[in-house]
């Protein structure tokens, strides 16, 4: 049952680390440009792979075992799935209102 444990706590590094982009995205760090669109979706593209992996070893080890799955791996990958859509649509409201208020000086 330590598989878990691991399965867990990589999907709990990525949420982790989408929970900073989110903050890097927001607050005092949005004028300092950390973040690029580039970024946004190499990440998600691969916190969304690696998550899928995760989620589908942790299924055959439950049909493996026999000991009913794991729910928790389930409700984490569904949390990080909602942060990487948060982040792309934070990154898409705060370029388009950038590019907006670009254009009205000039």
């Amino acid at each position: 049952m330590e598989i878990y444990f691991f399965l867990k706590v990589i999907l709990l590094i990525f949420i982790g680390s989408s929970l900073l982009i989110t903050l890097l995205m927001m607050g005092p760090f949005k004028q300092k440009k950390l973040v690029n669109g580039f970024t946004i979706v190499l990440f998600s593209g691969i916190t969304l792979l690696v998550s899928t992996i995760t989620g589908i070893i942790g299924g055959y080890l439950a049909d493996g075992i026999y000991s009913g799955g794991d729910p928790y791996i389930m409700y984490l990958f569904f949390f990080l799935f909602l942060l990487i859509i948060l982040n792309l649509m934070i990154y898409r409201t705060a370029t388009r209102h950038n590019f907006y208020t670009k254009k009205a000086q000039r």
